[in-house]
């Protein structure tokens, strides 16, 4: 069945160009299973293949309505080939050191997804020196947002190592390939039930108008707050916000989550009360403190970056659901504040403001007002809505699942996100959670910000700050009349 994309999905397209691939995706390491065969491509495609019935609009491709009606729609692909979305980049008995899948993965992520196609792709290297299996996958923006891929990966995968086979599935039939003349006479049909349904609202009004006048005060109120806090505070000038070109690497930082969780718990008194410091509150301080490092080796003086934050919007029951349910909010990141309990208290307080505002609501109810914009209009606040003047860097929280996940029998054992980059931001930073662990994936393009490998040290500084030692460490150390190791503070190394 044809869906039309929402305004929002629609707008990772219109901010797409050939230097800011709109892309989410992870790469990933498995164990593969001692009593069981490493995973091949043949078993990879035909798990997936078998799955696909559950996520039909990995069969879909994007089809465009004539200018100026709109948002392009969801057909099937008549040539869908597994072949072209799940690929083996290496032979099956050809051993690959780590260097060389990082290579690949950097290579694959700096490569945008064809649209002629669906858009997805599972790249798969079999055989890892260390005797891992290492896969990368792509999936656009505007098909998933950061939850909905990870759902993706929890339909793909198993809970259990002995999880039998799914049952294959019958020939696919694809829907007939609609015409321009058709799409355009559905949009415009949409495009008139919208219309229709802002008449119903004027008709609600008419019959209640003091309790509805109310309602639109209130949500009038979320838009400007929106409007005033969000858009129309710019972003500071930083060295993050530079052009940038189509290249990219993934940096990986892998954080033991109970050296987050101890930064969490870790009492802290203000104003005579304790502080409820979140996990987001403590990845946002470290990787606060891991810019601040960046720039003060760089000579520069830090000043406070205004950072997006995506929240997603998802109900329980709308999980398994594709396309974007997120708002965006916008916060300010301490790189100015000299220690790192004091950025972590600055964190919280800036998303504690956050949630007792009216901004998610209102950012919503501007992101669905979109919709209601001519295409031109459309273009114009997406690429505003992208822009360094409007966010320094994304930050992105993808919580996982605890238990974990398996492959084809092979354990997953790491995943790092990838968050796309628009032009002019030349890293973001990811985070997800899973078993144990806080994977940080720092995305970047090399050449703008060639210091982005030193992110990986500067971050786990600045937890093991967060954290304080654990009391065996504060144990040993007294009884040696030394300082427990987390507590010294971390020397600044010249740039290489």
């Amino acid at each position: 069945m044809r869906t039309r994309l929402r305004p929002l999905d629609g707008s990772f397209l219109r901010v797409e160009t050939p230097n800011a691939h709109m892309h989410v995706g992870w790469s990933a390491l498995f164990e593969p299973h001692p009593a069981r065969a490493r995973p091949c491509i043949g078993d990879l495609r035909e798990s997936i293949l078998a799955r696909l019935r559950l996520a039909p609009r990995f069969r879909q491709r994007l089809a465009f309505p004539p200018p100026g009606f709109g948002e392009p729609f969801w057909v099937d692909d008549a040539d869908f080939d597994i072949c072209r979305h799940v690929v083996q980049l290496s032979g099956p008995d050809e051993s690959m050191n780590l260097a060389g899948f990082t290579a690949l993965t950097d290579a694959a992520l700096s490569t945008p997804l064809d649209r002629k196609r669906p858009l997805w792709q599972v790249l798969l290297v079999p055989r890892l020196e260390d005797g891992r299996v290492g896969m990368i996958s792509k999936l656009h923006h505007a098909l998933v947002d950061g939850l909905a891929a990870v759902e993706l990966a929890l339909l793909l995968f198993d809970s259990s190592p002995d999880e039998p086979a799914a049952e294959p599935e019958s020939r696919w039939m694809p829907d007939p390939e609609p015409g321009r003349v058709e799409l355009a006479i559905e949009a415009a049909l949409e495009s008139t039930a919208d219309l229709l349904s802002v008449a119903r609202g004027a008709a609600e009004f008419a019959l209640s108008p003091r309790r509805q006048a109310t309602k639109l005060a209130e949500t009038l109120g979320r838009v400007a707050s929106v409007v005033r806090e969000d858009i129309f505070t710019k972003a500071p000038d930083s060295s993050v916000n530079v052009p940038i070109g189509p290249q990219r690497t993934l940096v990986r930082h892998r954080a033991d989550m109970e050296d987050i969780l101890r930064a969490k718990r870790k009492p802290r008194l203000v104003n005579g009360g304790a502080e409820h410091i979140t996990v987001n509150d403590v990845y946002l301080a470290a990787v606060a403190g891991a810019l601040r490092t960046l720039a003060l080796r760089r000579g520069e003086a830090p000043v406070p970056l205004k950072v997006m934050v995506p929240v997603s919007l998802r109900e329980e029951d709308e999980l398994d659901e594709l396309g974007n349910r997120i708002a965006f909010s916008f916060i300010e990141l301490p790189l100015h504040v000299a220690t790192a309990g004091a950025r972590l208290h600055r964190v919280h307080q800036e998303t504690s403001a956050f949630k007792r505002s009216e901004r998610p609501a209102g950012s919503e109810t501007v992101l669905n007002a979109l919709g209601l914009l001519p295409s031109p209009l459309k273009d114009l606040a997406a690429r505003m809505a992208a822009s360094p003047r409007t966010y320094n860097v994304t930050i992105s929280n993808i919580p996982g699942p605890e238990a974990p996940l398996y492959m084809l029998g092979a354990r997953l054992e790491e995943a790092y996100p990838v968050v796309p980059l628009s032009e002019d931001h030349a890293v973001s930073v990811g985070v997800f959670s899973y078993e144990g662990h806080a994977h940080f994936g720092f995305y970047a393009d090399p050449s703008a910000l060639p210091d982005v490998r030193d992110l990986p040290d500067a971050v786990a500084a600045e937890i093991r700050a967060l954290a304080g030692a654990p009391r065996r460490e504060r144990r040993r150390a007294a009884a040696a009349g030394g300082t427990p190791a987390a507590e010294r503070a971390a020397p600044i190394r010249p740039l290489r």
